[in-house]
């Protein structure tokens, strides 16, 4: 009887283990990719770098990581996408991949002082403590959906990474203090930069030294729309981005989930044809506190993350608008 319990337990144990590796291969939207990570210490990455691994590694990535000071040209060979921490010295980096501005392979960076020696500015960037951000171009995949906003992007105050991109840069998040100070930006393959025109796609982000360690769901969200951006990855299931689902047949408007909420909630509606949407959020004295939604959209299922953090608590009313057709519904916001 015991070893019988124990084959029960080992079959047990194997059969978690089994079914852990192919939900992992099943999630991962990036299979055997290989992604370079370039950090101060590859012996000792912070905090923050292994969060970030983590986060790579949970995506699908293989991920190769290499200190600044043995990086080199050839090191990106073979590569699917480079990162860049902000720990690294950008003249060490500058010095020891002089080919990196050149390179045909997407990049993502968060260390403000090399913007400048990747192209995308003439002057360095900076840095300045936050933790908000404000969303100023929602149309963009790098948005991850959110609406044109302020959001919470770490928990504490963090120092932040900040650039001032030249050319066709597309910003998508700035400093709502300063907004000349894009905080979330990218450029597209062949898109002009400060010196001569991107070899593949550009990413320049907030993440500084050590934001991931405090990052919320909205900061990881960015992140995640900036590394499928950049490896031009086509995701249907982006919080407000058209979800993979059967066409719509009729208007609708779903519960919003949760319900009652603390700070955030997910508001999800179809519409059957292609129409101009708008999806607004007022008090019970009939006051507009907020549009998420007012453009033209396709046929088909949305989902759209609505932060309240700002507001008191209390009752709150959704209304979505297609033509003739309303609905309205109610929502409970407690901090």
């Amino acid at each position: 009887m015991k070893a019988l319990r124990n084959f029960n337990l080992i079959s047990l144990i194997a059969f978690v283990f089994l079914a852990s590796l192919l939900s992992n291969s099943v999630s991962a939207q990036f299979p055997d990719s290989v992604a370079l990570f370039i950090v101060a210490d590859p012996v000792n990455p912070n905090d923050a770098e292994n969060l970030i691994i983590s986060r790579l590694d949970s995506m699908g990535f293989i991920i190769e990581i290499i200190g600044q000071d043995d990086v080199f040209d050839d090191a990106a060979e073979g590569m699917a996408l480079v990162l860049i921490s902000a720990t690294v010295s950008s003249a060490t980096v500058g010095t020891n991949m002089p080919g990196l501005i050149d390179l045909a392979i997407p990049i993502i960076i968060w260390e403000p002082f090399l913007y400048d020696a990747m192209g995308y500015q003439e002057a360095d960037g900076g840095e300045y403590n936050t933790t908000e951000i404000l969303i100023s171009n929602p149309d963009h995949p790098l948005a991850a959906g959110f609406p044109e906003s302020i959001i919470l992007i770490a928990t504490v105050e963090k120092a932040v990474s900040y650039g001032m991109p030249e050319g066709d840069a597309v910003i998508i998040a700035v400093n709502f203090e300063d907004e000349t100070q894009a905080v979330l930006f990218g450029y597209e393959e062949g898109a002009a930069m400060a010196t001569g025109n991107a070899p593949a796609r550009r990413v320049g982000t907030f993440l500084l030294n050590d934001v991931a360690d405090a990052m919320t769901d909205e900061g990881w969200q960015l992140f995640d729309a900036s590394v499928k951006w950049a490896m031009s990855y086509q995701d249907t299931t982006t919080t407000g981005n058209k979800m993979e689902q059967p066409i719509a047949t009729k208007f609708s408007l779903q519960n919003n989930c949760p319900n009652p909420f603390n700070q955030s909630t997910v508001i999800t509606y179809s519409i059957p044809i292609r129409a101009a949407v708008q999806l607004t959020i007022y008090d019970t004295q009939g006051r507009q506190v907020a549009t998420l939604v007012n453009n033209v959209q396709e046929s088909g299922t949305y989902s759209v993350t609505f932060n309240a953090r700002f507001l008191s608590s209390g009752v709150y009313l959704y209304r979505l608008n297609s033509g003739s057709e309303v609905i309205i519904k109610k929502m409970m916001f407690l901090k």
